[in-house]
């Protein structure tokens, strides 16, 4: 796995320092004893940190604690991690506030940015995503579909084969020719267009 630097490499394996007390971890966790927005001691911060982490949930840390903190709290980056739109979006390096949450880009999510996430400054930073992009199926990247939600290499290069026999006449065709599965499909159709 490509990582992102040294400190990269210490949230891939999972440690960093003692800065974190989990408050609530999963998808299905709460918040734990000391209830939501608040701390045992009054000191500190909570921080919720979501997507491709292997350990997704509500955290406890210090005062003065990192973005990369919060992520190596959360298990480091998960396998899932878009380690390209990771490095653009997250700056491991800023300090966290209280009620912030970071998302870490994943292979699998919306890449339009309508999802927030991110981990610039205030309690809900967003992605800096362009909104309204839609990617051509015949003119696209490999790259460009592998940012596409559900859409990984195999697939990407199953879309490339496919328009070099026959361009794609509509966004159905992806259906049409069982490239991708519905639930992938609903979660694409809007971001893909044919020209």
């Amino acid at each position: 796995m490509l990582l992102l630097g040294a400190g990269a490499a210490a949230l891939a394996a999972g440690g960093h320092d003692d800065a974190a007390v989990v408050v609530g971890g999963g998808p299905s966790a709460g918040v734990g004893s000391t209830g939501p927005g608040r701390t045992d001691s009054g000191k500190g911060l909570v921080v919720d940190v979501g997507g491709a982490v292997l350990r997704p949930g509500v955290y406890h840390l210090t005062t003065g604690a990192r973005v990369g903190d919060a992520i190596a709290a959360a298990g480091g980056y998960g396998p899932r991690v878009d380690v390209a739109r990771a490095g653009e979006q997250l700056n491991l390096a800023a300090v966290l506030e209280d009620g912030q949450h970071i998302q870490v880009p994943s292979r699998d999510a919306d890449t339009t940015g309508a999802g927030g996430g991110g981990a610039g400054p205030g309690p809900s930073a967003g992605s800096g995503g362009e909104s309204g992009t839609v990617v051509d199926l015949n003119h696209a990247t490999e790259a460009e579909l592998e940012a596409l939600p559900g859409i990984g290499p195999a697939t990407a290069a199953k879309i490339i084969a496919s328009r070099a026999g026959t361009r794609f006449a509509a966004v159905q065709d992806l259906r049409d020719r069982k490239l991708v599965g519905q639930k992938t499909f609903d979660g694409l159709k809007d971001l893909v267009t044919v020209r």
